[in-house]
């Protein structure tokens, strides 16, 4: 609580750990929240470019016929 007659004067030591323990744990909850808001620009950064790459994909196979009968053999000698 405060003490209105020590206002603006000297805190205690106990109040003053107090406080430096808060502003440890606040400047460590913003390390945290900018290692999170990096590792969520990353993320989006890799599905971003996943997803152009399923784009570009699907749009290469865009002319190929799935029911189309496969010659294996043909196949194994071109290979």
């Amino acid at each position: 609580m405060s003490d209105t007659h020590n206002h603006g004067k000297e805190i205690s030591d106990d109040t003053y750990a107090r406080l430096k323990r808060h502003q440890f744990n606040l400047e460590s909850l913003g390390d945290r929240l900018q290692k999170i808001e990096d590792a969520t620009i990353i993320m989006k950064d890799k599905w971003r470019r996943g997803d152009e790459a399923m784009r570009d994909f699907t749009d290469s196979t865009k002319d190929t016929k799935v029911d189309q009968h496969v010659n294996y053999v043909t196949l194994a000698e071109i290979v």
